[in-house]
């Protein structure tokens, strides 16, 4: 356990170490042109903000209390879908529970073994997070509002994106608004 500990901070260091120095290199280090960076004096500050950010992340998991599923990188690089991630995800036939792992290999296994639910990405970069609310068809959308909008009485909807087929009386028949999204799978979202 300890050593998967060990594991995942030295990888949210070496993130973190990238992003704050702006490196970027044309292919894969080796581990041990990769030793070479990290045993240096100064890398032991990103080790602290990857035990940081590492900590931070299993509060979240276990503030929660839902059984944890780890996906593990296939390996292939690109831009799209590298963020790590938390996706908390609520289910009707599955419970709730949470997928760790980086966001495309996530929503490929969401995508691949679940239906409906819906979830919330938690996307996590240099120690700050980005969530993004997702609804397994694709023609449902979760809107959700910022603070300062909520705060205005606008409240999160679960709609059908519009389209030019649908008319507006439609639109609001199919329509739910929330001040918080329910933390399970409601019998309403049946009917989108």
């Amino acid at each position: 356990m300890e050593d998967n500990r060990n594991l995942e901070v030295e990888k949210i260091a070496w993130q973190v170490f990238l992003n704050r120095t702006g490196l970027s290199f044309r292919r894969e280090l080796t581990p041990d042109e990769k030793k070479q960076v990290t045993n240096v004096d100064s890398y032991e500050y990103y080790r602290e903000q990857a035990t940081k950010i590492y900590e931070k992340k299993q509060r979240a998991v276990l503030n929660k209390k839902y059984s944890a599923i780890d996906i593990p990188a296939d390996g292939k690089s690109g831009m799209s879908g590298g963020a790590y991630c938390l996706c908390f995800v609520y289910s009707k036939y599955n419970s709730n529970f949470v997928l760790k792992g980086y966001m495309r290999e996530v929503e490929e296994y969401l995508k691949k073994n679940y239906t409906h639910y819906f979830c919330n990405y938690s996307l996590w970069n240099c120690g700050q997070s980005r969530d993004i609310w997702y609804f397994w068809k694709k023609e449902v959308g979760i809107f959700d509002v910022s603070v300062k909008e909520r705060r205005k009485g606008k409240k999160t909807e679960v709609r059908p994106w519009r389209d030019s087929e649908m008319t507006e009386e439609e639109l609001v028949a199919k329509t739910f608004k929330f001040k918080r999204l329910p933390k399970r799978w409601i019998p309403e979202f049946d009917t989108l």
